[in-house]
């Protein structure tokens, strides 16, 4: 794993002065949550040398938590969770999975009424059941096991806020794509992913995806695994309330399994292939402010499953201060259709859609 950086180091990052971009329109700000850490001062790594630093910290909080990365070792794991809540399945659920590579593995899911049994086989997904999509609530959940810290980060714009959280120093990296604003105005975007990495211990310690959205992971008492430190519980939190309680129930090495368990039976193979998972990702979507509204920009961002016709299938708004603004983003996201993914596969994407809505000139 790469080196972590010292916090003296990092803390070194920080710069005395801040410059401001001013822009036509102006943008809402994020509304306060109690989880939101970087609301300070943030920097823009100006070197190479500084923002390989950054790189480092992320890569290394990457292949702690990758546990589908190339080249893992096979595992066998069982989860279970608790889920509340707006989507369509809630309740207690349980996900078990044993994993050889990203060609080979199975994973089974319930929750309340809803069970599959998927196995991956030379590439492709067979479900036990022709269920149709996969619910919101369990995708969440691997991802936040299995794949929290995604995405292409070298090209990206990274800018980096410390913070406190839970009496250790935290290094909170906002990530967004590489053509924005690269002003190290304080706090964080509408439009920035961030993760939250403890500078002592390379441990993610909170992971949101959008503004609205927090993942946060204990490891008051950890599982080891292969060099991994394995958080034991994970919540996620959704505008102030816990939508998911995540328990990591085993987690073993799995070299000896038996391979004919990865076959699928000749039922699965008469269902066809099943949409894959992937995700998350997020785009803006623009609508004229309603009457009222005026002055800034007022974003909602929107949590949703698009299946592999673009459709949605799930959907709930991570913001509610102003209700006729998240019920109208939320209805707008769900009359749209969005477009296909991931080159012509079927695939089930997890999408994070920031509706802003903008007053007239």
């Amino acid at each position: 794993m790469p080196t972590r950086p010292s916090l003296t180091t990092l803390f070194a990052l920080l710069v005395s002065c801040f410059t401001f971009s001013q822009s036509a329109r102006k943008t809402a700000p994020l509304p306060y949550d109690p989880l939101e850490l970087a609301t300070g001062p943030t920097v823009v790594p100006d070197t190479p040398q500084k923002r390989e630093l950054m790189l480092n910290l992320l890569e290394h909080a990457r292949q702690n938590n990758g546990m589908h990365a190339p080249g893992s070792p096979p595992l066998s794991m069982k989860v279970s969770f608790n889920s509340t809540g707006t989507s369509r399945y809630t309740g207690f659920g349980e996900i078990e999975e044993t994993w050889m590579s990203g060609q080979t593995f199975r994973w089974s899911a319930r929750l309340g009424d809803y069970s599959q049994l998927r196995i991956y086989h030379d590439g492709a997904a067979y479900d036990d059941k022709p269920r149709g999509p996969i619910p919101l609530r369990i995708q969440m959940v691997r991802q936040s096991v299995f794949w929290p810290v995604t995405g292409r980060f070298a090209p990206a714009l990274i800018r980096m806020a410390t913070a406190n959280w839970e009496g250790s120093e935290v290094a909170c990296m906002l990530i967004s794509g590489g053509a924005n604003d690269a002003a190290p105005t304080p706090g964080r975007r509408w439009e920035e992913t961030e993760y939250c990495i403890d500078t002592k211990t390379g441990l993610l310690r909170t992971y949101s995806e959008a503004p609205g959205i927090y993942n946060v992971y204990d490891y008051s008492g950890t599982f080891q695994f292969h060099g991994r430190t394995l958080a034991r519980r994970i919540s996620i939190v959704e505008d102030g309330a816990n939508v998911l309680q995540i328990h990591l129930e085993s987690l073993v090495d799995a070299a000896n399994s038996d391979p004919d368990q990865f076959v699928p039976t000749k039922k699965m193979l008469s269902h066809g292939p099943g949409d894959i998972l992937v995700g998350p990702f997020r785009f803006p979507q623009f609508m004229p402010a309603p009457p009222g509204h005026s002055g800034v920009i007022e974003p909602v961002i929107v949590h949703a499953v698009l299946d592999k016709k673009g459709h949605v299938v799930e959907a709930e708004a991570l913001q509610h201060s102003d209700s006729m603004l998240s019920d109208a983003a939320l209805a707008i996201v769900e009359r749209s259709n969005y477009a296909k993914g991931d080159g012509g596969r079927p695939v089930q994407r997890e999408a994070f859609i920031n509706v802003q809505f903008v007053p007239p000139q």
